[in-house]
């Protein structure tokens, strides 16, 4: 069980969430990962980046929009640059684009739990804003602390309200645990203290600023990202016309598979060539594939 004890009655008032994720990276040499969880447009990275500014708030650590990243090799290269400190923030938004890729995935995550696991004493905290944690493998699930999940909107006070918890993994019963953080603070008509469960946590929008350089940073990114999605089904329509344009003639075709074959082109239904030929559809189908034998490609 994770509790914060407050020697008055401020535990009301105080933020909890913030004062234990920095407490772990700024006193007890300790990493923070925590993805955030929600459907598409539920305030989650918004909601990560307002969290990033008020940790910044807390311990001093700046934090701007040279700290979020949209893949796998962004991630990399700014851990890799040395422009970071101790408690440094970093938000990966959508980290399931590039590391739930299919084509991808195997060697995303080998990297990825690499990362995850030797960069623990660097005093980072990471947030994964992605609408499903299974969308991660589950090596990598492992390894994070926390989930929030976004609950929903309020438009209007301007905030985003989150179940936040602790995770733990039991690896004898192959089980992930979610918990309720605590705090306990004394109370104002008794010597003893009080204990509360955390079940909620309203998160402010995050400064305009910030969310004008992360919307135009995101811009960016989906840009690039179309754009490659259309080269390369550009590429793959250009290999699939280059495959049926000159059919590969492994062999000459007969006199009279010519004439089926041009039937064929010309998108007649075997039924028809049958018709027209006066034969039976077994025939039919007997020499369409000895024209495909042969190398000549029957698409349609």
């Amino acid at each position: 069980m994770t509790i914060i004890v407050y020697r008055d009655n401020s535990g009301k008032k105080r933020n909890s969430w913030i004062k234990l994720l920095t407490r772990r990276t700024m006193k007890q040499n300790r990493n923070n990962l925590i993805t955030i969880v929600g459907a598409t447009g539920s305030g989650k990275t918004w909601s990560a980046i307002s969290i990033c500014e008020l940790m910044a708030k807390e311990d001093g650590v700046p934090f701007n929009e040279t700290h979020i990243v949209f893949t796998l090799k962004e991630l990399m290269k700014l851990i890799n640059s040395g422009t970071l400190q101790k408690g440094s923030k970093i938000v990966f938004d959508e980290p399931q684009v590039s590391i739930s890729s299919k084509e991808f995935q195997s060697e995303a995550n080998k990297i990825f739990n690499y990362l995850l696991t030797t960069f623990r004493h660097r005093n980072l905290s990471l947030f994964f804003c992605t609408p499903y944690e299974d969308l991660l493998d589950k090596s990598t699930r492992k390894m994070f602390h926390a989930k929030f999940e976004t609950v929903k909107i309020n438009r209007k006070d301007k905030s985003c309200k989150l179940k936040p918890k602790i995770l733990e993994y039991n690896s004898q019963l192959q089980k992930f645990y979610e918990k309720f953080l605590m705090i306990a603070y004394k109370s104002e008509d008794s010597p003893n203290y009080v204990t509360k469960k955390i079940r909620f946590w309203s998160v402010p929008k995050p400064s305009q600023d910030l969310i004008n350089k992360y919307e135009q940073k995101k811009l960016e990114f989906t840009t690039a990202l179309n754009q490659r999605i259309e080269q390369r089904l550009e590429s793959y329509d250009a290999k699939q016309e280059e495959k049926y344009k000159t059919p590969s003639h492994q062999k000459s075709l007969t006199r009279l598979q010519e004439e089926y074959y041009e039937l064929y082109k010309q998108h007649f239904e075997t039924k028809k060539i049958a018709k027209i030929k006066g034969v039976s559809l077994t025939a039919v189908y007997k020499h369409l594939n000895a024209i495909r034998k042969k190398g000549y490609p029957l698409i349609n």
